[in-house]
């Protein structure tokens, strides 16, 4: 592309005649009739250099030469000074000190011209080169400073256009972008590892904290007990528990009016209605089987948040919920017990269990407030949830106590509580980490475990069939992963020496 010129005169022959040299030349022109004009027209489109004759009516050269002198965009563009004044020495001085990078008399020879236009605009290049090359080197050292100091993102390093260089400093930085996109790619897999292990666990321990419940509620329904009246208790036990937790740990608080609305929907969801459908449930149907049928909360919160669109329906995840679905309906069918129509009817309210906990996953993954201690949170939803039950059971004339308490009973109640309160708080770490359709696959260890309490704590069995179905089923945890996290793409890197951070 060629280099552009301004040609400023006010006399239009003049202009003309240096517009047509300058042309020939081969450059392009650009003309003002006066200095302001000049002025406006380099602002709205730079120039590569300007011809400026002194002598204008208005605002002559000297001014021109003063404010693009003062004004920085425009400050490095050559100017060469065109004047009948060649024998004024003065006037030349004094443009050549305001600036003006050579100087041409109006009666000019061409070969002067093409010299000096050249000689001006080699001047120009070689400095926007050099002005190029430290505005990249300070790009580069900028991108290490972000890797020595900050969060570590590589479209945070901005050195593409220094990467498109074909110098030694291109090159330097094609190295350094590399080195430092293949550091991310790996510290963001160990990461992603990581997480999903830390997920796996809490999966786990989900699983044996939660699978205690089914076994441990039929125990308790064989003693003659209540389902309103052991809701009230083990809530009061849940929320004595964590709010004295909380309290030890310094972290209890009066709780704001947003924690309060979401621990009210997050006490009617768990404390209320699922502690009581629980409760009913087992007092009907075999402790594993209830555990088994928990199975059915994975494919409910993939529906329901791949439905709301609050977690990617990849493929992946779809073919892992998919053998979660099928091994749950074969370890259902394989059930030697549903033989009568009773029976049908309490597996079908059995399957709101899962389904309970399917929105609960969904309700902390989405609903949860930022900077939430999970302990203090389930100590306030489980004294709401405690309110709650113990209403409804004045309103309904049902016993708020239990009857017949025996030291057994006590202790399976306050072995239900703790349960409880150790696999609310673990529902809810897992949901933060991995998110709900991760959380939802606790579903399958709370399977496992429960058969597991069942047959140690119930002796009840299960068929090689129903033991097939669930090792298939298992195999939907693999192809589940978490969601991603911020963490995944915004991260201080291993080697950063942490004394010299500067955050």
């Amino acid at each position: 592309m060629a280099d552009r010129v301004l040609v400023v005169d006010d006399h239009a022959t003049s202009r003309k005649k240096l517009s047509a040299a300058v042309k020939k030349l081969g450059f392009e022109v650009e003309t003002a009739d006066e200095g302001a004009a000049a002025i406006q027209l380099l602002r709205d489109h730079p120039v590569d250099a300007i011809l400026l004759d002194i002598v204008m009516p208005v605002m002559d050269g000297f001014e021109v030469l003063a404010a693009l002198k003062a004004d920085t965009d425009l400050s490095d563009i050559p100017v060469i000074v065109v004047s009948a004044m060649e024998d004024d020495t003065a006037s030349v001085v004094r443009a050549i000190e305001l600036g003006a990078e050579d100087f041409l008399p109006k009666d000019f020879d061409p070969v002067i011209l093409r010299a000096r236009l050249s000689s001006s605009l080699e001047k120009k290049h070689n400095r926007d080169r050099e002005r190029e090359f430290r505005r990249h080197v300070d790009q580069l050292t900028s991108a290490a400073e972000e890797l020595e100091n900050g969060l570590f993102q590589p479209e945070r390093l901005k050195i593409e256009n220094v990467a498109d260089r074909t110098d030694n400093l291109g090159r330097l930085a094609r190295v350094f972008k590399g080195m430092a996109e293949e550091i991310y790619r790996r510290e963001l897999k160990l990461r992603k590892n990581v997480r999903a292990l830390r997920g796996s666990l809490l999966v786990l321990a989900v699983g044996a904290s939660w699978g205690l419940l089914a076994p441990l509620s039929r125990m308790a329904a064989s003693l003659d007990s209540q389902p309103l009246a052991l809701a009230i208790w083990v809530n009061l036990i849940i929320a004595a528990l964590c709010l004295a937790s909380s309290a030890i740990r310094g972290k209890f608080q009066v709780p704001d009016m947003a924690l309060l609305r979401f621990c009210l929907w997050w006490g009617i969801l768990v404390g209320v209605l699922q502690q009581l459908a629980l409760f009913w449930v087992t007092a009907h149907v075999q402790a594993t089987t209830v555990s088994l049928i928990v199975t059915l909360e994975g494919f409910m919160v993939f529906a329901v948040a791949a439905a709301l669109r609050l977690e990617k329906a990849t493929m992946k995840r779809m073919i892992g919920l998919a053998f979660g679905l099928a091994g749950s309906a074969l370890v259902i069918l394989s059930r030697e017990s549903l033989g009568s129509g009773d029976t049908w009817f309490w597996l079908l309210v059995a399957a709101s269990v899962p389904f309970l906990f399917a929105v609960e996953d969904i309700f902390l993954a989405s609903r949860r407030p930022d900077g939430t201690d999970i302990i203090h949170s389930t100590g306030i939803m489980a004294t709401i949830s405690c309110v709650i039950t113990l209403v409804v059971a004045l309103l309904a004339g049902a016993p708020v106590r239990i009857e017949g308490i025996t030291t057994d009973l006590a202790t399976i109640v306050f072995l239900i509580a703790v349960a409880s309160a150790l696999g609310t708080v673990l529902s809810f770490s897992v949901a933060t980490i991995a998110g709900a359709v991760f959380a939802s696959q606790a579903a399958y260890a709370i399977a496992i475990a429960g058969i597991i309490w069942s047959m140690l704590l119930l002796d009840e069995s299960m068929s090689p069939l129903a033991w097939g179905a669930l090792a298939f089923m298992m195999l939907g945890l693999y192809f589940v992963e978490p969601q991603s996290s911020s963490e995944d793409y915004e991260f201080r890197l291993p080697f950063v020496d942490r004394s010299r951070a500067g955050t």
